[in-house]
């Protein structure tokens, strides 16, 4: 239901040193309706993509907003991975809580939801996982609920919405061991508030994949791509921090040519700025012989910084990499539509690392472009990036203000741990 993947029961493998690459996420809500009319993924995502060495994210938002369908409180996000050298494991775990849950106009309410889900790797090629979500004040009108939810759990508002809950699945399928699940699940059984039956709702998703990998398997791929982000030293003790949002991650093993996304409807940072829907994309293949290709993008729509000061219908970065017959290629493009600062009308064409002073405001780099080509080969696009000279909505001088972001990386050669 609603993550659109099937998995087959777990079978051991005969190995004795399998290596594994990684991608998880984890998530606050998630809502898809059906033709993409509407398509909210993961808010407050936290994620890690890698192999060789372990990895770690956080991230937390107010509150999230879908009309008619979904209101929530603060959510809070980690995801893990932690690479075991002496055990030869590999452990990804996810947890997220999500408070004051109000679905389809209060048949649904839960004063607070906590998921905790980790999977396992191992050298002999197995995998296994463990899932629990706890409930706290949870109602739903006309269903009288266990005072301890099962596992995987289903119930119905009869004629309105099928629900599951305390959700877990898990399996391996050819070199892949994945495990999904989530805390509260809706699908629309027929058409609600405007909306068409077969609404997903999920609550609390998380969504963790184990990939085998041969050490001499050629390429490690990794790289991001994401909307905005939000850093400032407040003292020496704290850092402010807004984190990527709609953020993807490229797999360090490659998606195998597949477009991977996430997208969100609206960011909305009070007093200092808001957007329209922002999406991600990473795109990446290898071979065995060292050849690697990853594409990765951003597109940020409606954005409006610091009450108009900086605003844009859209920005748009790709950064692609490309290993090939041990020649490395780097190509990073952006693309505006109507970048308005302070009051002036920023050319389409604004050349690669143009730096403009903002009285009042700091030094706005537009188009900042940057690479390594040796070792790790290493890109990044940067659409627009404030560091701020004046304290603004709250921000001290010196914090940096990223909007529309994408890099890739290659290292040359997969090693083993």
């Amino acid at each position: 239901m609603g993550a659109g993947l099937t998995l087959t029961p777990t079978t051991a493998q005969a190995a004795e040193n399998v290596v594994w690459s990684y991608a998880a996420s984890t998530g606050g809500t998630y809502v898809k309706v059906q033709d993409s009319l509407v398509n909210s993924d993961l808010t407050a995502q936290s994620s890690v993509t890698g192999g060789a060495k372990s990895s770690s994210s956080k991230n937390s938002t107010a509150a999230a907003n879908v009309a008619g369908l979904l209101s929530v409180g603060a959510i809070e996000t980690s995801t893990s991975a932690n690479v075991n050298t002496v055990a030869k494991t590999t452990t990804l775990n996810g947890w997220a809580r999500t408070a004051k849950v109000d679905l389809l106009g209060g048949l649904i309410r839960v004063d607070a939801l906590t998921t905790t889900i980790s999977t396992v790797g191992r050298a002999d090629g197995t995998a296994s996982h463990t899932a629990n979500t706890q409930f706290a004040g949870i109602k739903i009108v006309g269903v009288n609920l266990p005072l301890n939810i099962p596992k995987n759990y289903g119930v119905t508002i009869p004629g309105v919405a099928s629900i599951s809950l305390n959700m877990s699945i898990h399996g391996k399928v050819d070199r892949t061991a994945g495990t999904i699940g989530w805390a509260l699940g809706v699908t629309l059984l027929q058409p609600t508030g405007g909306y068409p039956a077969g609404v997903t709702i999920l609550v609390n998703p998380v969504n963790q994949y184990l990939s085998e990998v041969d050490p001499s398997s050629g390429a490690g791929l990794s790289g991001t791509a994401y909307g905005t982000r939000v850093e400032a030293n407040v003292s020496d003790q704290i850092q402010v921090i807004s984190d990527p949002t709609a953020r993807v991650g490229t797999p360090f093993g490659s998606s195998n040519g597949k477009t991977l996304t996430n997208s969100t409807l609206s960011v909305k940072i009070p007093g200092l700025l808001t957007t329209g829907v922002v999406s991600s994309t990473t795109t990446s293949t290898k071979d065995a012989f060292g050849n690697a290709e990853v594409t990765n993008t951003n597109q940020t729509a409606g954005l409006n910084l610091l009450g108009g000061l900086i605003k844009a219908n859209a920005i748009k970065v790709t950064a692609t990499g490309k290993l090939q017959d041990g020649v490395w290629t780097s190509s990073m493009k952006m693309e505006l539509v109507n970048l308005v600062i302070a009051g002036k009308q920023i050319p389409i064409n604004v050349s690669p690392n143009t730096v403009i002073n903002v009285a009042g405001l700091g030094e706005v780099a537009i188009n900042l472009q940057r690479k390594h080509p040796g070792g790790a080969y290493f890109n990044r696009i940067d659409g627009v990036r404030i560091t701020l000279s004046t304290a603004q909505a709250g921000l001290p001088v010196g914090a940096v203000i990223e909007l529309g972001v994408a890099s890739t990386a290659i290292s040359p050669q997969l090693t083993a741990p």
